[in-house]
């Protein structure tokens, strides 16, 4: 059986279940944000939403900080009534005399959640995974398991300056089938400037890249920030040779498949200083309140055998961080780029993709993550590789 791992570079969220858990951390965010913007002598308590929030809002100038003030009091000043419509059951929440946001939720009534829904079911072992049951995966979880989707055409690569004096070949594996490999490794290509961030009269970028991770038992780590260069006009291109391995993952832990891995990547333009250690601390609160929240209804499930579990966390986190940047974007008018969550499936050791018409490839096609911010487009291209 012909096994191929399955990349997904659109992270959506379509498991009622987690769904409502996951709504319930972004607007406890929400309101983490809105508490710390319009209470300008609020002090919070340590590694909160709103200790995060509390400093990235000090970042802003004096005039920003009032602009939003301004802006979020109505809301936070208005009814019960109509934060309910906003907020759901969190609307219930006296956020004038609240300390923590986290600490109100553990007051409100249990969500009622069906773990059932939660799809937690015990695979097969990898020699015994047939293509019904690959295709009872497809069904079960189509927000994981989807099509490729796979870009491989040089026509469109190209432009701008490159910042090497070479620029990086594709890291192809020459076809190993009968490799046993035991690890999975993102690495990056480049990194292109399709449109300098704006105004674009004041300079050029200076651009940063980090991240985090989650292996297939819902571990998450951290991925330091990277200089990734300056000067970064519109077309220019930083090409790695040897290609950059961004993160690896060993794919021994756990005993069952498949396994699912899950980096999310954290674009920042350094002139927004300290942006990149912001959204690391945010992406690691929402871990740690959706891994929280799941644990309330399935207990010691977490981070055991059960990986498609551990998958729906690394799903829904990166749908949750996503959603509480777009709301970020839009009320305190922040600049950032949202970041953007990959990941990829792998049914058993023995999977590989099929290039160009031939399976057996340990890696994969050329993939683009698209970043888009304060006027600003950037896209890393990169690929998933299997080795031992």
């Amino acid at each position: 059986m012909k096994l191929e791992p399955i990349i997904n570079d659109n992270i959506t969220l379509a498991n009622s279940e987690i769904k409502k858990i996951v709504e319930r951390v972004i607007n406890s965010a929400k309101i983490a944000a809105e508490k710390v913007a319009v209470e300008e002598n609020f002090h919070p308590l340590e590694r909160s939403f709103e200790d995060i929030f509390k400093s990235r809002f000090g970042e802003y100038s004096k005039d920003k900080q009032e602009t939003i003030r301004r802006s979020l009091k109505p809301i936070y000043t208005a009814d019960k009534a109509i934060r309910t419509r906003l907020y759901g059951d969190l609307g219930a929440i006296d956020v004038k005399a609240m300390e923590s946001v986290e600490h109100e939720v553990t007051k409100l009534p249990k969500l009622k959640i069906d773990p059932r829904l939660l799809g937690i079911w015990t695979p097969s072992p990898a020699s015994d995974i047939s293509q019904p049951e690959v295709e009872r995966m497809r069904s079960t979880q189509p927000q994981i398991l989807n099509s490729h989707n796979i870009l491989t055409s040089d026509a469109l690569l190209g432009g701008g300056r490159v910042f090497t004096d070479l620029q990086g070949e594709f890291d192809h594996d020459d076809f190993e089938p009968q490799a046993v490999t035991d690890k999975l490794a993102l690495y990056v290509r480049r990194v292109k400037c399709v449109d300098e961030t704006n105004p674009e009269w004041w300079g050029s970028d200076e651009v940063s890249v980090a991240g985090t991770s989650v292996d297939e038992t819902g571990d998450t780590k951290k991925i330091n920030e990277h200089f990734v260069g300056g000067g970064f006009d519109d077309g220019d291109s930083r090409w790695y040779n040897p290609n950059w391995r961004f993160h690896w993952f060993s794919m021994r832990e756990g005993d069952s498949w498949p396994k699912s891995y899950y980096i999310t990547m954290i674009l920042a333009e350094k002139d927004n200083g300290g942006l990149a250690a912001f959204l690391q601390k945010l992406w690691e609160k929402v871990e740690s309140q959706v891994k929280d929240a799941v644990a309330a209804y399935v207990g010691g499930l977490i981070g055991s055998s059960f990986g498609p579990l551990g998958t729906l966390i690394g799903a829904a986190v990166g749908y949750a961080v996503a959603k509480i940047v777009d709301w970020f974007i839009e009320a305190w008018n922040d600049d950032i780029f949202p970041p953007r969550t990959v990941s990829c499936t792998v049914p058993s050791f023995g999977a590989r993709w099929t290039i160009s018409g031939v399976w057996g490839s340990t890696t994969s096609g050329i993939r683009r993550s698209h970043f888009y911010g304060h006027g600003g487009h950037y896209y890393i291209e990169y690929y998933w590789k299997l080795y031992a």
